[in-house]
């Protein structure tokens, strides 16, 4: 209802109006009724009436009152108005209205109500009303009316701060999707239907669940935050578009979701690049494995001196399978370095430093013992134990290594619980109930036959079929015998370094080495050359200096051993290659140049001497001109 209207039918303006209509009853009345919302105004006044309403009821109201003629010039106007005007009364009488207030819009003279904001030139803004009375008579009411300028002002400011809003977040890179509390749609922007591979037409004003039931959007984000009342994220794989990550927020007012601000993130340069992170990730770590390996290769003396392709392939098998969870299995006869080998290995890993490794020999410690020491025991589970209990080996070696030694010597009925280590990583101390991890990676070796040992009831062949995941099989010396000379110079030049001596071997000595069978493979070749370098008077050690090192202490069945015994006593005349002086390197190829010679001269072709000696036939014709052997074999 308008402002007028409430004013009179409500009579806020006080009873002075109704003291009017009660002078005026005894004449005639017309009603004239506009619409619902306007008041039955009064149609009937004279000029006396005029002169009533001027002297007694509109001079104290709040509003600015009028009262004008056909002409619409002021009959009649209260102080508040001229107030309003800023002028005297008396200069307003008889002045028309469109020169009071000039932004007045034309009025139509034939209509009964008209109302209009205007605004001075002040700044001020005001509403008017006229009201048309029958006898040609109209009533003006003004209102001021400041807030009118500033609810225009911020709707200004809104505007222009919606269009700013629109504009930054048309710039952003990622998408933005906000919809109302029942998932209308309200605004995306660019980067949204960019990333969407949608039109803003199908999705503004709809909402989101509709969107789902008709596979215009694969599922919605927003749906699943109006449901849980909370953030979420989700990926989003558009039909028409990108791969993105999409966050949604709710926005609540006075306790209730109001709106639901959604953002899209294009995963799919992201997902690339993570792709090709991956791939040169996977580059670095292949590369410095590879790095360390070749350290270990070729840093390593004994690794790196062998000449042997036996050995060569396991070490490289051992590299392998190093940083591997997995159980290894090392067989092999005694003295052939499966300690060395299993050192190595543990050593592979770059956090190797960060672990233990801890060695039992399954043969060495009482079998009534043995348990207790790999498993531990609780405070009282047996007589004489630790009243704080103990931890066994295999939490010792948590994390790390643990190299079971002489396997095949384990008691049967610990073979049982081992086997339950391995597979279920997990134990029990002897009398404890608590469970413990056991993340220790086993070794097992052994110089046993244990296929043989499972015939004859003595080995459990799960146990073995458990271990034997990776075999590791060290072949003895003999049969490697190109690693025979370059370790027996490595462990002269250690001793010479640890006892200060510049001790080196005759050609025949190291002939010797070359054909003797080394029942205890190369940890009897350390120990020997420990005492040669020992036991020498002079820095050359002779064939006859290993008479009582190892000559009188074993029986000879090879030939080569028992040719050589047959030097060593004078029985053969002396007819090799002597070169009692010179470096190390001069001795190895003066003997070297000899051992081909005399292979060529009993082979019947350099392809046959070329297998014997266990190297490729170019190999051997490249050294025949090196040492410049002359022979008649082809």
């Amino acid at each position: 209802m308008h402002w007028c209207t409430k004013i009179i039918t409500k009579l806020h303006f006080c009873m002075h109006y109704a003291m009017l209509l009660i002078k005026i009853s005894s004449r005639k009345l017309y009603f004239d009724k506009t619409s619902e919302d306007q008041l039955y105004y009064i149609a009937v006044a004279r000029e006396e009436t005029i002169m009533e309403i001027k002297s007694n009821y509109f001079d104290n109201v709040s509003f600015g009152f009028a009262v004008l003629d056909d002409k619409l010039n002021v009959k009649y106007l209260n102080k508040k108005l001229s107030t309003v005007l800023e002028r005297t009364p008396t200069s307003l009488i008889g002045d028309n209205i469109y020169n009071l207030i000039s932004s007045l819009p034309d009025i139509s003279l034939t209509e009964n109500h008209i109302s209009q904001y205007v605004t001075f030139d002040n700044g001020q803004a005001l509403l008017i009303d006229i009201v048309k009375i029958n006898n040609g008579l109209h009533y003006l009411f003004c209102q001021g009316h400041p807030k009118y300028d500033h609810i225009l002002e911020q709707i200004a400011i809104t505007s222009k701060k919606r269009i700013i809003n629109d504009k930054m977040l048309d710039c952003l890179y990622d998408g933005c999707y906000i919809t109302d509390g029942a998932g209308e749609t309200l605004y995306v922007n660019d980067s949204f239907l960019e990333m969407s591979g949608l039109k803003r037409e199908e999705v503004l004003g709809k909402k989101v669940q509709g969107m789902v039931e008709d596979k215009t959007l694969p599922k919605s984000c927003t749906m699943k935050v109006l449901e849980t009342g909370k953030p979420a994220s989700m990926m989003m794989n558009y039909p028409k578009g990108r791969n993105c990550l999409v966050t949604g927020a709710p926005v609540y007012i006075d306790g209730k979701i109001e709106r639901v601000i959604c953002t899209s993130r294009d995963m799919t340069e992201l997902i690339a690049m993570q792709y090709k992170l991956a791939n040169v990730t996977s580059l670095t770590i292949s590369l410095k494995h590879q790095l360390r390996e070749f350290e270990f290769q070729h840093g390593n003396k004994y690794v790196s001196e062998t000449r042997s392709k036996v050995m060569a392939n396991i070490f490289d098998k051992a590299i392998k399978v190093a940083s591997l969870d997995t159980p290894v299995l090392i067989l092999g006869e005694t003295g052939v370095g499966k300690d060395f080998l299993v050192r190595f290995m543990h050593n592979v890993p770059e956090n190797s430093t960060e672990r233990f490794l801890i060695k039992v020999n399954c043969g060495a410690i009482p079998e009534n013992l043995l348990e207790s020491e790999l498993f531990g025991y609780e405070a009282g589970a047996f007589t004489g134990a630790s009243k704080q209990g103990k931890a066994g080996l295999f939490e010792l070696a948590n994390n790390g290594t643990l190299f079971l030694d002489e396997i095949g010597d384990m008691p049967l009925p610990l073979q049982v619980k081992l086997l339950d280590v391995i597979q279920d990583k997990s134990f029990y101390r002897l009398g404890g109930t608590k469970m413990i991890s056991a993340n220790a990676r086993i070794i097992a070796a052994t110089n046993l036959n244990l296929e043989r040992l499972i015939s004859e009831g003595k080995f459990r062949s799960d146990l073995y079929y458990r271990l034997n995941v990776i075999k590791i099989a060290i072949p003895p010396l003999r049969e490697r015998k190109e690693d025979i000379i370059p370790l027996a110079a490595l462990f002269l030049e250690e001793f010479n370094s640890k006892y200060h001596k510049s001790c080196y071997f005759a050609p025949k000595l190291l002939n010797f080495f070359m054909n003797y069978r080394w029942a205890g493979n190369i940890r009897e070749m350390k120990n020997t050359i420990e005492r040669l370098v020992i036991m020498s008077d002079k820095e050359c050690i002779e064939l006859d200096m290993i008479k009582e090192q190892i000559i009188d202490s074993y029986e000879y069945t090879n030939p080569y051993e028992r040719e050589m015994l047959n030097k060593i006593n004078g029985h053969q005349k002396d007819d090799e290659l002597r070169l009692e002086k010179g470096t190390l390197q001069e001795q190895m190829e003066a003997y070297e140049a000899l051992v081909i010679k005399k292979r060529i001269e009993e082979s019947p072709t350099l392809k046959k001497a070329a297998r014997s000696l266990g190297i490729d036939s170019s190999t051997l014709l490249r050294k025949k001109y090196k040492y410049n052997i002359d022979t008649s074999v082809s």
